[in-house]
């Protein structure tokens, strides 16, 4: 809107069009800068799933029947980051770490499960799912307890490929508690219903009143970039009708 406005003041007559849109650009990008304000954003797609009740996925599993049985856990990719010289765990993005860490926590706590893992070849490297499962192995897990899903690009991928390898088993579905909202609409379409395990969602600072959160800040620009690009990602979707 900034850029625009200021298009609009330097070629064309339009100047007052141009003054209201530099105005609201302005005063949108300050008022996202804070993280109070864009945290809360935040929470509106985060507050929608809470953190699984493991407890009960695990009576499920004492019952030994093959109905309540979740014998997979589906960690969704969230991209890599880092070149190829550093360590696996530096190679993979922040939110995939995460994504990952509760996965194999999932794992551990729920015996005989296995992990699949999902992500394929992004703009260069070997695919996404590949670097996780390297991730896992030095964190302990079997590679016999891992199944690589690489040949989805992205979000609405996902539940095609995932499909062919749980069929009509349950499942457990991690991502980021704020992209788990589109995730699970996007499952939902395809006829699968995962029970949610959001990770890494927003806390909010400890001093929450303190003046120096109401400064603007880049941690505040991030929050809000996350939640602006899952609402649109989910009109998006909505738009081309896969949720």
């Amino acid at each position: 809107m900034i850029a625009c406005g200021l298009l609009l003041l330097c070629f064309s007559q339009k100047q007052r069009i141009g003054k209201a849109l530099v105005a609201f650009g302005l005063i949108l990008l300050i008022i996202s800068s804070y993280e109070g304000v864009s945290g809360r954003i935040l929470r509106t797609l985060e507050s929608q799933y809470p953190p699984i009740n493991l407890s009960r996925v695990i009576a499920h599993q004492d019952r030994g029947t093959a109905e309540g049985s979740v014998k997979w856990i589906v960690v969704l990719a969230g991209g890599v980051a880092g070149d190829a010289s550093l360590p696996y765990q530096l190679q993979i993005s922040h939110h995939s770490r995460i994504r990952l860490i509760e996965g194999i926590r999932l794992y551990r706590m729920i015996p005989g499960s296995k992990i699949i893992l999902t992500g394929g070849i992004g703009f260069d490297g070997p695919p996404e799912a590949t670097t996780l499962s390297r991730v896992a192995m030095e964190l302990g897990v079997s590679r016999s307890d891992m199944v690589l899903e690489v040949e989805s690009r992205d979000t609405k991928d996902h539940p095609f490929y995932v499909r062919d390898i749980v069929h009509d088993d349950p499942f457990i579905l991690v991502t980021s508690a704020f992209h788990m909202p589109r995730a699970v609409k996007l499952f939902a379409k395809q006829g699968l219903f995962p029970i949610p395990a959001p990770a890494g969602q927003w806390t909010p600072p400890m001093q929450f009143w303190s003046l120096v959160n109401f400064f603007p800040s880049a941690a505040g620009m991030r929050l809000a970039e996350l939640a602006y690009h899952e609402y649109m990602g989910l009109t998006w979707a909505w738009i081309r009708d896969q949720i």
